[in-house]
C-alpha cells in the first residue's frame, strides 16, 4: 500500500508530539486502527463523498490525530473514564442526526464550497441573519444558493474573504494546509503547585468544540460548570437532545444575564475561582463583559481560548465554524487532489478534533500549575493534523476501508441528561 510504519504509527507519533509541545514526557500507544479503517468505523464515509456516489476516505490521517490526542490525554489523566477511541468522536454527531454526504455541500447543509474567479471559498450561512448580509458582500441581491454561486464565480477569492469577515460571515478560502503548531501556549505566570482536588472548570463555550473539551475534562475527573447567557443560551440546546446531553451531561448549569451588572460580576467571580476556563468567544466579546483572559491566567488559572482562525489581529475578529475552518485547514484541497474535485470530508470535523486537543492542553496546563493562556484555532488544529500522514495512493486507503467488515465504533451515551438552563446557578455560587 505504500503506507508503511509511518502511517501505522501516526496516532502514537501524534500523541508524543502533543505531549512534547506541552512540556510533558510520555510515549502513549493508542493501539489505533489504520487511519482509513478508523475513518470508516467512525461513520465518516457516510458523510464524505458525492451525494450520488460511494462513501470516500479522506486522504489525511485526521482520525489518527484524534486517536493520538485522546491517548495523550489518557496518559496524563490516568484512571479517567475517557472514551476508548478519539476517532469515534469525529462522527458521533453525524450518526446521531442521520446526516449524509452531499459533496460540495456540508452534511448539515449550512456550508457550501463555491467557485470564485480565481479559486474557491467555503461559505457558511447557518444563521437566518447571514442571508441579509449577502447584498453587502456582493453588491447585489442573492436570495438563493444558485444566485450566490453565480455572483461569486465572478469575484476574487481574497476580496470575498476579507469583505465577508468584516461583515461577520463565516467564509474561508479553499487552500492547502499551511504548516504550523496546533496550539499556542503563553506562560503568563510562574506555575503554582498543582492542586490535589479535582479542578474547577468554567465552561463558557457553546456548540461543539468547547463543550466537548469540557466533557472530556469531566470524564478526567474535573468539576465542570457550564455557563450560559440567559438571553442567548448555547444554540445547541435547540438541536438534537441526545447529542447535547452527550456533550453536557454531568456538568452543572449556570445561567446569567450578561447585560446586567450583577450578572457580569457573578461571571467574573466564577471565572476568577476556576482552575480552568474554556471559551470560544472573540476577545472583543470578553472585553465587553469585563473579562481579561491574560489577567485571569496571570492569577494562576489555565485559560483555553478556542477560535476559528486565531486570537489576535484580524483573525481574532473572524467568525467561523467547523466546516469552513476545516476547508481553511486544507481538507477540501486534499479531497480535490485525491478525488478530482473539492469535497467536504466528515461533519464539521474541525470542531471535535479541536475539542479533544483543547482538553489535553487544558489538563496539562492545570497539572503543571496553571498560569497559562492556551490558544487553539480550529483551522490550524486541522492543518497540523493534515500534515501527520497521507497515502501514497488514496485508492489503497479506499480499498482498505471498503474491504473492512469491523463494526462502527459504539456511540457514546450521556452520563446524565444535561441540566436545565440555570438549574444550578445558586448552588454553584453558594459553593464558591
Amino acid at each position: 500500500m505504500g503506507d508503511g510504519a509511518d502511517v501505522g504509527e501516526a496516532a502514537a507519533r501524534h500523541a508524543r508530539d502533543l505531549l512534547a509541545r506541552l512540556g510533558l514526557p510520555g510515549a502513549p500507544d493508542p493501539g489505533a486502527d489504520h487511519p482509513a479503517l478508523a475513518w470508516r468505523r467512525s461513520g465518516l464515509m457516510a458523510v464524505t463523498g458525492r451525494a450520488d456516489g460511494p462513501g470516500l476516505v479522506a486522504p489525511l490521517a485526521l482520525a489518527a490525530a484524534a486517536d493520538g490526542a485522546l491517548a495523550a490525554l489518557a496518559s496524563i489523566a490516568q484512571g479517567a473514564a475517557l472514551p476508548p477511541q478519539g476517532a469515534a468522536l469525529l462522527g458521533e454527531r453525524a450518526r446521531r442526526l442521520g446526516l449524509t454526504r452531499q459533496g460540495a455541500v456540508s452534511p448539515n447543509g449550512g456550508c457550501r464550497l463555491l467557485a470564485t474567479a480565481d479559486g474557491a471559498v467555503a461559505l457558511n450561512l447557518p444563521r437566518p441573519d447571514d442571508w441579509e448580509l449577502l447584498p453587502a458582500l456582493l453588491g447585489e441581491p442573492a436570495g438563493s444558493w444558485e444566485a450566490l454561486a453565480a455572483a461569486l464565480a465572478t469575484r476574487a477569492t481574497q476580496e470575498m474573504v476579507e469583505r465577508g469577515r468584516l461583515l461577520g460571515l463565516a467564509i474561508a478560502p479553499e487552500r492547502p494546509a499551511l504548516p504550523g503548531a496546533p496550539f499556542q501556549v503563553d506562560q503568563l505566570a510562574a506555575p503554582g503547585a498543582a492542586r490535589a482536588e479535582p479542578p474547577l472548570v468554567a465552561d463558557l463555550s457553546a456548540l461543539w468544540a468547547g463543550p466537548l473539551a469540557g466533557d472530556l475534562l469531566r470524564a478526567a475527573g474535573a468539576r465542570v460548570v457550564k455557563v450560559e447567557s440567559l438571553r442567548r443560551p448555547d444554540g445547541a440546546r435547540g438541536g438534537e437532545p441526545g447529542f447535547f446531553d452527550v456533550l453536557n451531561g454531568g456538568k452543572a448549569s449556570v445561567a446569567l444575564d450578561f447585560a446586567d451588572p450583577g450578572g457580569r460580576r457573578r461571571l467574573r467571580d466564577l471565572v476568577e475561582a476556576a482552575d480552568i476556563v474554556i471559551e470560544g468567544s472573540r476577545p472583543r466579546a470578553l472585553a465587553q463583559l469585563g473579562i481579561d483572559a491574560q489577567a485571569v491566567a496571570r492569577a494562576g488559572a489555565t485559560w483555553v481560548s478556542i477560535t476559528a482562525y486565531g486570537r489576535t489581529g484580524e483573525a481574532g475578529e473572524a467568525i467561523g465554524f467547523g466546516d469552513d475552518a476545516a476547508v481553511a485547514g486544507g481538507v477540501a484541497a486534499a479531497m480535490r487532489a485525491a478525488w478530482g474535485e473539492p469535497l467536504f470530508a466528515g461533519d464539521a470535523i474541525a470542531d471535535p478534533l479541536t475539542g479533544i486537543t483543547a482538553a489535553l492542553a487544558a489538563w496539562a496546563g492545570w497539572r503543571q500549575g496553571g498560569g497559562r493562556l492556551i490558544s487553539l484555532a480550529l483551522a490550524q488544529v486541522v492543518a497540523h493534523a493534515a500534515g501527520l500522514a497521507a497515502p501514497e495512493d488514496v485508492a489503497d486507503w479506499q480499498a482498505l476501508a471498503d474491504a473492512d467488515v469491523a463494526p462502527l465504533y459504539p456511540l457514546r451515551q450521556p452520563v446524565a441528561p444535561a441540566r436545565e438552563l440555570g438549574a444550578d446557578t445558586e448552588a454553584v455560587f453558594a459553593r464558591l
